[in-house]
């Protein structure tokens, strides 16, 4: 091997991809101006043709090209990424075009000694062979991934077109079926594709040149919704929190939103027997109302709890917590917002709800993960403010109450590839959007922000023992709830997917990636390790290692992170401990932004962790997580249904429907409504209301609740005896009346003038 560079030069000389410097004197020997070893190539784009392009993919090759380019042609990718966060002000999505050329400099190279580093580390050529590969790179995409709608209107700004080549573009076309003709695309002008079908959609765009050559490109965009044909509802109607909340890093308080559908019964089509169905974690709105309606099926033959209640006569009320703007320039992501704020909006729909329902029935409220959390904050905090909530049954399904799980290795890996040299602009929305999410900073019991090294944005302080929760976030609230404690009107229920029996999922300790490679470009690959958190006592094991490596003459790495963890003598580390579990892939979409992370994924020894462990879905306070649930369990629910193996979180089962429906058909004796009164009260009312009855009632207690479920009016001690005018002091507006005894009730809606 011909070489004048030595081992030692090499590995002491070698900077990150990322110090462009290293790189400078190679320019004037390029064609292309853009240098592709500058930066890793997460993309895979000179080595691999994706043929379908998304809208994350097409960021990421943008990432790469902007970061690689000499002459820094293209905006910073913040800016791109600001064009598609505006998609949701300017109700557009926006298309871009990227045509560029790029090079990379051919493996030989180095061993041959045509390309070397001088005394200053700096790359230089040392011959007159030509020693780049030139790639050609043709792209077209949304730049957003998604839409709620199936009427969506596109647009492409000349701004979004991106070109560092000397290729002239003739014409622009587009069409989303195969069998259809081509549109044209006139640049700046809005225009609008109707999809049939929900789920991930095809786009097909054609792209022709002033040489005569044309080129086709596949895309996708994910509409969302429900295929079935049995949840179709009412457009669904906004709904905003009348008490505002300010959270931790917030400037101000704000009002939080909603949006709610209600799916009446199959027997009366009347609101009278309200169920409220609460949409969990569920950052950047991916659930529609129908979506989340479906997540009520279960087993093989598409049967759908809400359908069965439904044809018992009970109304689904769904409440999604959606992204919206309460100030110009201002974006709450609602389904990872502040647990308290959106608990504010379902108070108000309680509120709401509860003025228009026909009849005495109580509520019933199901809370599926994030979703249990939200509703046991706000049926409490009613009861703490005398505030009505009328329910009669709690539903927590497998609710994080005393926290969730999201291994720690996973954490630090996908912070370090997102915010580290690499920038994986996929990682950097996860860890953005969904782990550095507020709701996720709440209940994370452990978070990778608490293990960060001081000033560092990436590397861990690996003498901190787990778990430790994001700061200013967790423990707060924690205590918050635990402060409060469950509702105490309502029956309170639990479903857990994670085992009785302290069946594990996965080992602690184990492996989940072992040293695999993933191999980037023909002179770049990189080395992951990812571990569970260790057993019980075990302290500063390995668990997340990125090494990334480049090939010159051998394979040196030229820049890497890793974390250690510990766990506390009492509990082994959570991610194998009993509870519902998540699938890995589930966080980073499948990867769909570049085919590193794609393989990363398809390569895992385990794709499911705990996420949230059975002890905590329950409210059971043990220091092991790995305790198994029995009846001397301590929980603060009177009734609960707990597998025997670990389930997918959220999961309906068979066992776990009948006992919910048990509940929700058959209430308990305790909570059963009590004898109603035969009386006629005069409606609408002035400043006196008169109650007739035809019988002597005695000890009654009179209350009047307004539209927003606040108590205006009480009087204990009251006899009725055929008839009672009640002197009241009200302004106009719509009224709930109750009067009760410890045998009887009645309730009725009155107007005041």
């Amino acid at each position: 091997m011909k070489t004048k560079i030595t081992l030692l030069f090499l590995i002491l000389s070698l900077y990150a991809f990322s110090q462009k410097e290293n790189y400078a004197l190679l320019k004037e020997h390029t064609k292309t101006n853009i240098l592709y070893d500058q930066v890793f190539e997460l993309s895979k784009i000179t080595k691999e043709k994706k043929t379908e392009i998304s809208a994350m993919y097409f960021r990421q090759v943008y990432h790469e090209i902007q970061r690689a380019d000499y002459l820094e042609r293209l905006p910073k990718y913040e800016e791109l990424k600001k064009v598609a966060d505006n998609a949701f002000f300017e109700k557009q999505i926006p298309l871009s075009v990227l045509l560029s050329e790029v090079e990379t400099i051919k493996p030989e190279a180095f061993e041959n000694n045509s390309i070397s580093k001088n005394s200053n580390n700096q790359f230089i050529k040392n011959s007159n062979e030509l020693e780049f590969d030139v790639h050609e790179i043709t792209l077209m995409a949304p730049l957003v991934s998604k839409s709620k709608k199936q009427n969506v209107e596109f647009i492409l700004k000349e701004n979004q077109i991106f070109n560092t080549t000397n290729r002239i573009i003739s014409n622009l076309s587009i069409r989303i079926n195969e069998s259809e003709m081509w549109q044209t695309i006139h640049i700046n002008q809005p225009f609008s594709l109707h999809f049939n079908s929900y789920g991930k959609q095809p786009i097909y765009f054609k792209i022709a040149f002033t040489d005569g050559s044309t080129k086709y490109i596949n895309s996708t965009i994910d509409i969302l919704g429900n295929t079935s044909e049995n949840n179709q509802s009412a457009l669904a109607q906004t709904i905003t929190a009348t008490i505002p909340f300010q959270g931790f890093g917030e400037s101000q308080a704000y009002l939080g939103q909603g949006e709610y559908e209600i799916y009446l019964d199959n027997v009366d089509q009347v609101l009278d027997k309200p169920i409220f169905l609460l949409d969990g974690f569920d950052p950047g709105d991916s659930r529609s109302a129908d979506l989340i309606y479906s997540l009520l099926n279960y087993g093989n033959s598409g049967d759908n709890l809400g359908d069965i209640v439904r044809n018992e006569g009970f109304d689904i009320i769904v409440l999604n917590f959606p992204q919206y703007s309460p100030e110009e320039g201002i974006i709450i992501d609602g389904g990872a917002d502040f647990i308290q704020r959106n608990a504010m909006v379902f108070v108000e729909l309680l509120n709401q709800i509860n003025a228009q329902k026909v009849g005495t029935e109580k509520n019933v409220v199901i809370g599926p993960s994030m979703g249990g959390l939200i509703s046991r904050y706000a049926l409490r905090y009613m009861e703490m403010n005398n505030l009505n909530h009328d329910t009669r049954l709690y539903l927590s399904f497998d609710s994080p109450h005393l926290g969730a799980n999201v291994p720690i290795g996973f954490q630090h890996l996908f912070n370090y590839m997102a915010n580290g040299p690499l920038g994986d602009v996929t990682l950097q929305e996860v860890v953005s959007s969904v782990i550095g999410s507020s709701a996720a900073k709440q209940m994370l019991i452990d978070h990778y922000l608490g293990h960060l090294q001081a000033g560092s944005t990436t590397e861990f302080n690996n003498s901190i023992q787990l778990p430790t929760g994001a700061p200013n976030f967790r423990t707060v609230f924690q205590n918050e709830l635990n402060t409060m404690g469950f509702p105490q009107d309502t029956r309170n229920i639990a479903i857990s997917n994670g085992s009785s029996n302290g069946m594990m999922t996965g080992t602690p300790g184990m492996f989940v990636l072992n040293d695999y490679t993933v191999n980037a470009s023909a002179t770049q690959r990189a080395r992951i390790d990812v571990r569970f958190t260790p057993p019980a006592g075990v302290s500063n094991q390995l668990v997340s290692r990125f090494r990334a490596q480049q090939n010159i003459i051998i394979w040196i790495t030229v820049f890497s992170s890793q974390a250690n963890a510990a766990s506390p003598s009492t509990s082994s580390g959570l991610d194998a401990a009993p509870g519902g579990m998540f699938n890995v892939g589930d966080f980073a979409d499948g990867g769909s932004g570049n085919p590193t992370l794609d393989d990363f994924l398809a390569n895992l020894e385990i794709d499911r962790f705990c996420f949230i462990p059975a002890l905590s879905s329950l409210a059971i306070t043990n220091p092991n997580w790995y305790s198994t649930i029995d009846s001397s369990s301590s929980t603060p629910f009177v009734a609960t249904y707990v597998p025997t193996i670990n389930e997918d979180h959220v999961t309906l089962t068979d066992g776990n429907v009948a006992f919910a429906l048990n509940e929700i058909l058959n209430p308990p004796l305790s909570i059963q409504p009590k004898n109603v009164f035969q009386l006629v009260v005069k409606n609408p009312i002035g400043n006196t209301i008169e109650i007739k009855s035809n019988e002597q009632i005695t000890n009654a207690s009179i209350s009047i609740y307004d539209i927003s479920g606040k108590k205006v009016f009480s009087r204990k001690n009251v006899t009725i005896e055929n008839e009672l005018q009640l002197n009241v002091q009200l302004l106009s507006g719509f009224y709930t009346l109750k009067i009760e005894t410890e045998e009887k009730s009645f309730t009725q809606k009155v107007i005041k003038n």
